[in-house]
């Protein structure tokens, strides 16, 4: 229920005050070890990095970064954007501020960890500024007309509607209806992987949106699925 609420709040905090404390940083570690993931098959793992340990453009100067690494494998970036927007929406729960860096890259033995290739991070600290939005009235996104040809749904498709994205592009369409919501993402010669990871975002808010809806919402990939032109099929959620 946290987690959902977030959804129409949250907000991107690019000045911090400071790191947080020990106490604090427990409870973050604890929640990431427990992140549902999109593909259950696909190894990851999540490290917190410092300031220092982050490079790239685009950077924000906050004292923690959380980093997801995966192995390579069909849907990886998707399945690291569901997983770590579980925590960008845990931390705006807790008052603590978050934002997504696309740009910055993890620096020397963080490169890489257990084999695994780094995917993406979330910088977090205590926020320099506001944690939250004080009405959905301050997202600027798309119409739903113009993410989705999926009628009667408004409720669920909403909180898609609200996910942060890269450059706030909102590289996402979804189709279907009925009984289920189906994911594709914008494809890219610049920036496909960055929208595989905002597919993987808008699918968390989907399935956290359609558990409080009271379905059991199951996430799969259903195989040989068409897409509208200039996208590529993710995956699905089923309402049951």
């Amino acid at each position: 229920m946290e987690l959902y609420e977030a959804i129409f709040k949250r907000r991107s905090v690019r000045r911090y005050a400071g790191p947080i404390d020990e106490g604090t940083m427990e409870e973050v570690e604890s929640f990431a070890r427990s992140l549902k993931p999109l593909h259950p098959g696909i190894r990851t793992e999540l490290r917190v990095l410092n300031d220092d340990g982050v490079r790239g453009p685009f950077k924000v100067s906050a004292p923690h970064f959380l980093a997801i690494y995966s192995e390579e494998a069909d849907g990886h970036a998707a399945n690291a954007g569901f997983m770590l927007q579980q925590m960008d929406l845990f931390l705006s729960s807790r008052g603590i501020g978050s934002c997504w860096q696309g740009g910055p890259r993890p620096t020397g033995d963080a490169k890489k960890v257990s084999g695994l290739g780094f995917v993406i991070s979330l910088a977090f600290g205590v926020p320099g500024e506001d944690v939250h939005r004080r009405s959905t009235a301050e997202f600027k996104r798309k119409p739903l007309e113009d993410i989705t040809d999926i009628g009667g749904m408004n409720d669920i498709l909403e909180a898609a509607r609200l996910a942060p994205s890269g450059m706030n592009r909102q590289s996402w369409y979804f189709t279907g209806g009925g009984d289920v919501i189906r994911v594709h993402y914008a494809r890219s010669m610049l920036t496909d992987q960055m929208n595989r990871v905002n597919a993987g975002i808008a699918l968390c808010h989907l399935w956290l949106a359609a558990l409080h809806e009271g379905s059991a919402a199951e996430l799969v990939r259903e195989e040989g699925q068409d897409a509208p032109r200039g996208f590529s099929y993710v995956a699905s959620v089923m309402l049951k």
